[in-house]
């Protein structure tokens, strides 16, 4: 497997890893994250403060009727302290049922007996037996398991028989019984106190049976379903009757709020205006000795107005001091504490949702593992695919990657409120939002670890090649670095100690060792120094490269300069070793610029970062032609083209290498362009150039007194020596008319 397919499938499997992690984490598989879930709960509060207060779209089939501190003013004493008589629910509940209620459900948990006479409670529980469209509120409360209460009384045999139940099983109300039904009131908050969800049903674990909450009792009797049905549950869905329920936990769906100010979605009455009929006086009547009778009055009464007829009625307190409120999750967003909402108009708001079948669908777990797979997958490669690309340095691009994955976290944030908002869809956020987050911590790590791991690659792979400074430059910028074959255009020098052979035999393998580690130091420093990448020692023949694995636009300077530096430090160096009896020894030197593949060559088990292709074999035939010419820097004609205005050169010749067909004219390096001994020979060179102008054009008889001219003032100036030679031979024999000055090297 290449390099690119382990990196992409190496960032594939750390991107799946994240999604697991993140699904593990969120989802609650093995455990639950209580801030994460409290943070996903207040996200819903957040969504429904920004759809803010809604209508319900027709005639609500709900009632409620509230006990008020009206209703308390115009209770006649001494009746007028709770708990009131029980005969004042009997009346309630006849007066309801004359007037077409469909189901009527009291939420009161009525757990005593009347303070006031035994009769109150047989009146109403004679009522209770003789309709069968009442929903008592009940409890569990595993603290009256033991107790017990007598629920009927018979005479047998001129004995009082008494049946006796367990309180529990009574679920907290004295006036339960087989004919009516009993539904539980206390539906359950979240783990923050907060009221979200209505629950079908609850379990009793002292009963071990499954009760029907006080909502779900009143749909049995409104849909006409057997007392104590069940909604069933199935794996999306509660099904009660025809009625489909979404499901947003396995216990319970979401309540979708119309608003904290419910008197703008269902019509509130007041108890008292109920049972205030032709029997029953109120203050007021008995102060002002007049009838007023609200509820039957053949006028303006109540009960012939129609508000009632197949409708539900809840009947509940509305005071604060009976702390039947409950924090829920809509709120004013005024003030602290403005999300209260009264029991009773909690149960009417989770009852009217399940009538217009008014749901909010909760996002399911394969829309949330999509969704966690789609962003974790855009803020690991996303992030990635910036750092790959680098704006100006580390710092820019981690904030821009950091900005990006805030944006797209507010962007989806402001998303999964439109879909609430607008389709009452439930986006959960902290599985995306979670994966989001990590997706950029996990791009993040990897790419440290990444960055580090190539550091060290990079490090011990050029450390020996080329400089510290060289090395940190791809340390801190690696895409300048490709590990790879690459087309580049390079500055390649060669260089090569004259006669080694020759010397080398002379001197101990010790000595020899020794004088040789010497001089490479030398040339290998000064490589570096000039930030160029030493390839490879050939014996005591140097390669060294510029312009990779960092790209030099100076390329050939630097090279050319190496050399100058190479040939200035070897006559420092032989100054010292003739003090020491060492040989005296003398360095040629080619140099070729052109188009070259370079990077890591070899197999998978050993490789280096090298060179190769025509250009540095004509660098290496340029070392070796310096023989013939009796120089020792020569460089070709495309670097002298690139470094003409900054070194003195002397044209040597145009030469076609051994092993190459196309011709190059290669230069003799002179020195520095500001040298001013190179400046002074290069001066004592105007004879030998116009003879060379003279030989190209064939002129060889003027041509030969110019070198003549060289020569004296150049004595033993071999280039000079070697054209007098060819211009007296062309003299004598002048060329074909085909001639093109170009000369064939027939050796290395």
């Amino acid at each position: 497997m290449n390099r690119s397919k382990y990196k992409i499938l190496t960032e594939l499997l750390i991107a799946a890893g994240i999604v697991f992690v993140t699904i593990i984490i969120t989802q609650g598989y093995l455990f639950t994250l209580r801030p994460f879930a409290q943070l996903e709960l207040k996200l819903l509060d957040e969504r429904f403060r920004r759809r803010g207060e809604r209508k319900i779209e027709k005639e609500s089939e709900i009632v409620v009727i509230e006990i008020t501190q009206d209703t308390y003013d115009q209770i006649p004493p001494p009746y007028n302290s709770w708990p009131w008589p029980r005969v004042y629910y009997a009346k309630l509940i006849e007066n309801l049922n004359e007037a077409g209620a469909k189901a009527i459900g009291i939420d009161i948990v009525l757990s005593t007996k009347d303070k006031y006479s035994e009769e109150n409670d047989l009146a109403l529980k004679d009522v209770l037996n003789k309709y069968d469209n009442i929903v008592l509120a009940g409890k569990l409360d595993p603290r009256l398991e033991s107790e017990f209460e007598i629920v009927e009384r018979g005479e047998s045999d001129g004995k009082i028989n008494s049946i006796m139940k367990k309180r529990n099983q009574m679920y907290g109300n004295l006036f339960y019984s087989p004919k009516n039904q009993i539904g539980i009131v206390l539906v359950g908050s979240d783990y923050d106190g907060v009221y979200r969800r209505y629950s079908p049903y609850v379990y009793s674990g002292v009963n071990n049976e499954l009760i029907p909450t006080f909502g779900f009792s009143l749909l049995n009797i409104y849909y006409g379903l057997e007392h104590y049905t069940l909604a069933e549950n199935t794996p999306d869905k509660f099904i009660l009757g025809k009625k489909e329920i979404p499901k947003y936990d396995n216990t319970s769906m979401l309540v979708n709020f119309y608003g904290v100010d419910t008197y703008k979605s269902f019509k509130h009455f007041k108890f008292i205006d109920i049972i205030d009929d032709k029997d029953f006086k109120t203050i007021d009547e008995i102060e002002f000795e007049t009838d007023i009778n609200t509820w039957d009055d053949p006028e303006y009464g109540l009960k012939n107005k129609g508000f009632f007829k197949d409708k539900i009625v809840l009947i509940g307190s509305t005071m604060p001091e009976d702390k039947d409120v409950l924090p829920v999750s809509f709120a004013r967003g005024v003030r602290k504490g403005d999300n209260m909402m009264y029991g009773v108009e909690f149960h009417a708001t989770a009852l009217q949702n399940i009538i217009d079948d008014d749901y909010i669908l909760a996002s399911s777990e394969i829309v949330e593992f999509i969704s966690v797979v789609i962003v974790v997958f855009f803020s690991f490669f996303g992030t990635s695919l910036l750092r790959n690309h680098k704006i100006s340095n580390n710092f820019v691009t981690e904030i821009l990657s950091f900005l990006s994955v805030i944006l797209v976290l507010y962007l989806l944030n402001e998303f999964s409120i439109y879909l609430f908002v607008e389709h009452k869809y439930l986006l959960a956020m902290i599985p995306p939002g979670f994966g989001l987050l990590i997706g950029y911590f996990g791009s993040t790590a990897y790419h440290f670890i990444r960055e580090r791991k190539e550091s060290r690659q990079i490090k011990k792979m050029f450390s020996h090649y080329v400089s510290g400074e060289v090395v940190e430059e791809l340390v801190d910028n690696p895409d300048k670095l490709t590990l790879g074959g690459e087309n580049r255009e390079l500055s390649i020098l060669f260089s090569d100690i004259a006669g080694f052979s020759s010397f080398s035999q002379d001197m101990t393998p010790e000595e020899l060792v020794s004088f040789m580690n010497e001089y490479l130091n030398a040339m290998t420093n000064i490589v570096m120094r000039n930030n160029g990448t030493l390839d490879k020692y050939i014996g005591d023949a140097v390669m060294a490269f510029w312009g990779a694995p960092v790209s030099l636009k100076d390329h050939a300077f630097r090279a050319c300069k190496t050399a100058i530096e190479m040939r200035d430090k070897l006559i420092e160096m032989k100054a010292a070793w003739r003090e020491q009896n060492l040989p005296d020894i003398n360095v040629r030197i080619g140099v070729n610029t052109g188009e070259v593949i370079v990077g890591n060559i070899g197999s998978e088990k050993r490789f280096d970062y090298t060179a190769m292709g025509d250009d540095v074999n004509l660098a290496s035939r340029l070392e070796g032609a310096n023989k013939q010419y009796g120089t020792y820097l020569m460089i070709s004609d495309s670097t002298y083209k690139q470094v003409r205005d900054k070194f003195f050169v002397r044209e040597l010749d145009t030469i076609r290498v051994k092993g190459r067909t196309i011709p190059t004219t290669v230069y003799e390096l002179l020195g520095f362009i500001d040298d001013e001994a190179a400046g002074e020979y290069f001066e004592k060179l105007n004879h030998y150039s116009d003879a060379l102008a003279c030989f190209r054009n064939r002129k060889f008889a003027d041509a030969e007194k110019c070198f003549l001219k060289s020569l004296e003032k150049l004595p033993g100036d071999l280039p000079s020596k070697i054209y007098l030679k060819r211009t007296q031979i062309y003299k004598e024999n002048p060329p074909d008319a085909e001639w093109d000055g170009v000369f064939t090297m027939k050796t290395k």
